[in-house]
């Protein structure tokens, strides 16, 4: 008798723990770099630009060679972002392995960034920043969606040269750490990246254009080292001010070999509907939409297309 409570106590466990991982997002599927490259443009911007513009613009992208570095050339960032969105894959699960429908997702970031000075090299400018972020988000409408609520703890360096004509390089590295609810570590992941960006003018709105390489250095909870991958990602954006209100479409497109025989191809696209009650204080609606083809021995199974529409209060500024 004792045998099979025992067996059927080891069944129960075992069923829990792999409808756990089931439900687990996937931790690899992480979009900011739009949200990165626009603040540290915001920042740069705010510390290098010439005398007479204003040192806080909604449009922050598609910085140009400063005419002038300030004396100081130091700089901090501060950004608070909630936002409640609506998701019909919120694990960004498999197509052929998705367990919840759909959910609404309530999400509050914390960010800091500083410049640590702003350096003349003759034909170019350098500039290192800093960067740390907090973030949490719970999930609703399903007693379910319990394990995914999580939060992660982002750490960043980045060096960034700057050229004339809008062209730029940089060169850093992005730790990011994952917990449940019990602050337990489910997920970890180390990128050292370099990347060209090319920002230009369109009218009064700004554009750029993105190519990085990074390798991941990872660890889950359930998976040893199977989620390092060397990545290549193309990312382009365009902010469109009228008014009060600013239209930010942007476009991802990333290819990954993973250390397991499988590669994947993804593309996260969306934008974002601005009304600035404020240069720092905005109202947005948000679109986005992502999918994941992958193949290989390991690839199967492990496509997915995921779209989340929502609301957010964002507060950015600069110092």
């Amino acid at each position: 008798m004792r045998f099979i409570k025992v067996v059927c106590l080891a069944s129960l466990l075992s069923s829990s723990f792999l409808y756990s991982k089931e439900l687990q997002r996937s931790p690899e599927v992480r979009f900011g770099s739009i949200q990165e490259y626009r603040k540290h443009q915001a920042l740069l911007k705010s510390r290098m630009s010439p005398p007479s513009q204003n040192p806080v613009s909604k449009s922050d992208l598609g910085l140009q060679r400063p005419v002038e570095t300030k004396e100081k050339g130091f700089g901090y960032h501060f950004g608070f972002e909630s936002k409640v969105q609506y998701s019909n894959n919120p694990g960004s699960s498999p197509d052929t392995a998705k367990i919840i429908d759909s959910s609404g997702i309530w999400e509050n970031s914390l960010s800091n960034s500083f410049l640590l000075g702003a350096y003349d090299m003759g034909g170019a400018s350098f500039s290192p920043i800093l960067g740390l972020s907090l973030s949490n988000s719970k999930y609703f409408g399903d007693d379910s969606l319990v394990v995914l609520d999580s939060s992660s703890l982002n750490i960043s360096f980045v060096g960034i040269f700057q050229f004339a004509n809008g062209w730029s390089t940089r060169g850093g590295l992005n730790s990011s750490f994952d917990f449940d609810n019990s602050m337990t570590q489910t997920y970890r992941q180390s990128a050292p990246t370099i990347g060209l960006s090319k920002g230009f003018n369109i009218g009064k709105a700004s554009a750029f254009a993105d190519l990085s390489l990074s390798y991941y250095l990872s660890n889950t909870q359930f998976e040893d080292d199977k989620m390092n991958r060397f990545e290549t990602a193309l990312l382009w954006g365009i902010q469109i001010p009228i008014g009060d209100f600013e239209i930010s479409p942007y476009l991802r497109l990333s290819y990954a070999n993973y250390k397991e025989d499988r590669s994947e191809f993804t593309t996260n696209t969306g934008i974002d509907f601005s009304y600035f009650f404020y240069e720092w204080l905005a109202a947005k609606f948000l679109i986005s939409y992502s999918n994941r083809s992958a193949s290989g021995t390991e690839g199967g199974g492990k496509d997915f297309s995921r779209l989340d529409l929502g609301g957010a209060i964002s507060l950015n500024a600069q110092f």
